[in-house]
């Protein structure tokens, strides 16, 4: 019952495709992504500031008042993605490289003031990590998706040319 064209495919090319060629690669690639994510949350609480962030982000965002960083930090993100899924392929590893960042610039929103309709309130531990998994699957995700897919035609480009790989079917053949 378990074994076929089913069983071959989930322990081939999906799990390569989910989870990377190598393992030792892709384990590499998961524990890089928290201390991205600390880098990062580290880097905005302390030279840039959370409200300086949310501005940028902001006037990019509706495009009143765009700023280059945004640019270039979604620019990184997306290479970080490419260069992952083109160096080891692996959907989860890539998506957990890019969500860590994007995870620390929400948590970096812990401890500061934030003003509401009925007040103002410190942005508690919970609050903030709950609104950073949010940032980082609403925003590293799609990012993660798109740098996969570009590294995954830049890996197949690249065995084509070089290594003069032929077509990825047997079509061909027939």
């Amino acid at each position: 019952m378990f074994s076929g064209p089913v069983t071959a495919f989930v322990y081939g090319p999906l799990r390569v495709g989910l989870f990377g060629m190598r393992r030792d690669v892709s384990v590499l690639v998961v524990l890089v992504s928290p201390v991205l994510a600390l880098g990062t949350a580290s880097w905005v609480g302390s030279q840039v500031g959370y409200q300086t962030l949310t501005a940028w982000v902001r006037g990019t965002w509706y495009g009143t008042e765009p700023a280059l960083v945004v640019f270039l930090g979604v620019a990184a993100l997306l290479v970080l993605a490419t260069a992952s899924a083109a160096v080891n392929s692996g959907l989860v590893p890539t998506t957990l490289l890019v969500a860590g960042p994007v995870f620390g610039v929400g948590v970096a929103r812990y401890g500061t003031t934030v003003t509401y309709e009925y007040g103002a309130s410190v942005v508690s531990l919970p609050d903030a990590v709950a609104i950073a998994a949010l940032f980082a699957v609403a925003f590293g995700t799609p990012i993660a998706v798109w740098g996969f897919v570009l590294g995954s035609a830049l890996r197949r480009v690249t065995a084509v040319l070089a290594d003069g790989a032929g077509p990825l079917s047997r079509v061909a053949d027939s």
